[in-house]
């Protein structure tokens, strides 16, 4: 079988030119020019020297191409670059992912979010007022990091004194994406599953008894919260014991790390343009186009993988079957041909623009938790630029060290407490 995408003619970088080095360069802290280079020169790029080996495409038509076609290239090995058993969701194909969305889908729906906001907003301001009278110190430390994960514990209906836990465990399972430490993966992995199977268990023996139930025991008989969708949906059937485990560890995972580093990334950005910072103070109402080019501008997720089924050439290119292959949506992002000044950070762009950017995916697997990263970004923005004046850079910041995710580890900043809440 051979899939051709758009664009097939193959691009030769030349005999002068300097290699590629995908891995090194997408770990950087600025790695625009290293994507332009990829796409001009090297849309379809093989990362040979890695274990496993993989592909890499980087335009954004060829990204969408492979996006429209989950047939041929499956989810089912796992979205970073090692092999992983088949599981759920982001890990899952149809019929089975289509399964287990529709579970979830009552749970993920703005208006469901927005019922979240008075909780979101609460959390919000129990960490600012730790951090904002303080007047300098790390913005990913004290906000970035622990906000979203509050944010998606609350959601998930997990025990407060167990978030701490639940954070540490996250960022294990998160460094694996990328090849990192698979024993620590799988020991977060399962300890994130147990307590998901503890809280649906307390949940079960609320309701007593062990036939099916009716999903409208949910804010009644039972708290509001994914932990209690996931009971429903364990007693009815609807999903097994193994889902309604893996579910719950990668709702946590998958809405904690890249919120992060949307926050932290996107303050950045802002501090280093002190005229669109003022633009935002000014008229709160642009603060979600100021998202959406944060998450064009910045994709928290450089690029997760995909598997093909079977042989495929892409612009000349023989892929063997069931070879792991990157779609950098960081890359196609920043691609000239659908964004006009790609590498410019403007929030005056037309929202019709913005909204095909492919930050959250495309398609079939668009990121079921969009919504709630829209909500935590847009009331942590309102309230920072409430009660932080004068935000400026107190330090270098360091980014993570992935070529899978892209954030900051560290934001010091310095700023003037306003005293408004």
């Amino acid at each position: 079988m051979s899939v051709e995408p758009v664009r097939t003619e193959p691009v030769s970088a030349g005999p002068a030119a300097s290699p590629i080095r995908h891995i090194e360069s997408a770990s950087s802290s600025e790695p625009t020019e290293h994507y332009a280079r990829m796409r001009s020169e090297c849309p379809i790029h093989h990362v040979a020297d890695h274990d496993p080996p993989f592909y890499v495409v980087s335009r954004f038509d060829d990204v969408l191409d492979t996006l429209k076609h989950p047939g041929l290239w499956s989810n089912a090995d796992g979205p970073g670059v090692f092999y992983q058993e088949a599981g759920v969701l982001g890990t899952a194909d149809d019929p089975d992912h289509a399964r287990q969305r529709r579970l979830l889908r009552s749970s993920f729906v703005p208006t469901a979010i927005d019922r979240l906001a008075p909780a979101v907003s609460a959390i919000a301001d129990d960490l600012l007022d730790a951090f904002v009278p303080l007047g300098e110190g790390d913005f990913v430390d004290a906000f970035a990091i622990p906000f979203p994960a509050l944010a998606i514990a609350e959601l998930l209906g997990v025990h407060g004194d167990d978030r701490t836990e639940f954070r540490r465990w996250s960022e294990l399972a998160v460094a694996a994406l990328s090849g990192g430490d698979v024993d620590s993966y799988r020991h977060a992995k399962a300890a994130i599953e147990d307590h998901v199977e503890s809280g649906v268990t307390e949940r079960n023996a609320a309701l007593g008894g062990d036939g099916p139930v009716d999903p409208a025991v949910i804010g009644d008989a039972i708290s509001d919260d994914v932990l209690s969708v996931l009971t429903v949906g364990l007693r009815n059937g609807d999903i097994d014991h193994r889902e309604m485990r893996h579910l719950g560890y990668q709702l946590l995972v998958a809405g904690h790390e890249t919120t992060t580093s949307l926050l932290g990334l996107m303050l950045y950005r802002l501090i280093e343009r002190p005229a669109v910072m003022a633009t935002l103070r000014a008229d709160r109402s642009l603060i979600p186009n100021a998202i959406e080019e944060a998450l064009r501008f910045d994709s928290p997720v450089h690029g997760l993988f995909r598997t093909n089924s079977a042989e495929v050439a892409v612009h000349g290119t023989t892929i063997p079957e069931r070879s792991k292959l990157q779609v950098t949506f960081a890359a196609a992002n920043r691609d000239p041909e659908h964004f006009p000044d790609p590498d410019e950070f403007r929030i005056d762009r037309d929202r019709r623009e913005i909204g095909h950017h492919v930050a959250f995916g495309w398609g079939v697997h668009h990121c079921i938790g969009a919504p709630l990263a829209r909500l935590e970004a847009r009331l942590a923005f309102d309230k920072v630029l409430t009660r932080m004046a004068d935000i400026e850079l107190a330090g270098e910041p360091e980014r993570n060290d992935s070529f899978v995710l892209h954030g900051l580890s560290t934001l010091p900043i310095r700023w003037t407490p306003t005293g408004a809440t």
